[in-house]
């Protein structure tokens, strides 16, 4: 029991910490899917310049680390005169990065589905409009959703980079306990358990929601 001591003095502080990583997570995955879905339509849709500006933005992100992203924006933003709290900073970056690779999860849905289902609904006289809403997306969002858990699972696990900037939650959270209790086994084992924990559930959820939309269509 004494093993554990530091972690039971400590567990709540912990808690905390798991907390605001939610709290950025879900506030970064808002944006991301949105802007991820906006890019999406471009890239099918849009122009050819359209097209390949979102190509072009798609494979710089992808090919630069998350890491070297938000050190590069924590001391770019300030000297462009854009003093953003550090906690927006991180959401902006969070968002940006992931919006590209949801992009071409939802981008993969679309493409993947049959032409008679487009064809089906222009002969019904539907708008493009009408038709993505009603037609596509419900079955775009049946297949990209197994990726777009997968990105938001990896999106969570991604926030224990943000320390590195100074921002607080879990991983910075069982840091400072570490210090203080001179117990790293202990406290990174109950830090590794709440990302767990987090993660599963919301693999957990998505199973859901793919049950749903299985159910619906």
């Amino acid at each position: 029991m004494k093993t554990f001591a530091p972690l039971l003095h400590s567990y709540w502080y912990l808690f905390r910490g798991a907390g605001m990583t939610v709290l950025m997570a879900t506030t970064a995955v808002v944006p991301a899917t949105l802007l991820g879905a906006l890019l999406a339509l471009a890239q099918i849709f849009g122009s050819r310049a359209t097209r390949s500006a979102i190509v072009g933005y798609i494979f710089i992100i992808r090919g630069i680390p998350l890491l070297v992203l938000l050190t590069f924006v924590y001391y770019l933003l300030p000297l462009t005169g854009v003093d953003l709290p550090p906690f927006w900073g991180v959401v902006l970056v969070l968002a940006c990065y992931y919006a590209a690779f949801m992009s071409e999860a939802f981008r993969a849905g679309i493409l993947s589905l049959p032409q008679a289902q487009w064809d089906a609904a222009k002969s019904l006289g539907m708008s493009r409009r009408l038709m993505l809403r009603i037609v596509i997306f419900p079955q775009a969002l049946r297949l990209a959703a197994p990726p777009f858990i997968n990105l938001c699972i990896n999106l969570i696990k991604a926030t224990s980079l943000v320390s590195i900037v100074g921002l607080w939650e879990l991983t910075m959270a069982s840091r400072e306990v570490v210090e203080r209790t001179l117990a790293p086994f202990q406290i990174f084992l109950a830090a590794a358990a709440m990302y767990f924990c987090i993660c599963y559930a919301l693999a957990l959820y998505g199973k859901y929601l793919e049950r749903r939309v299985l159910v619906g269509h």
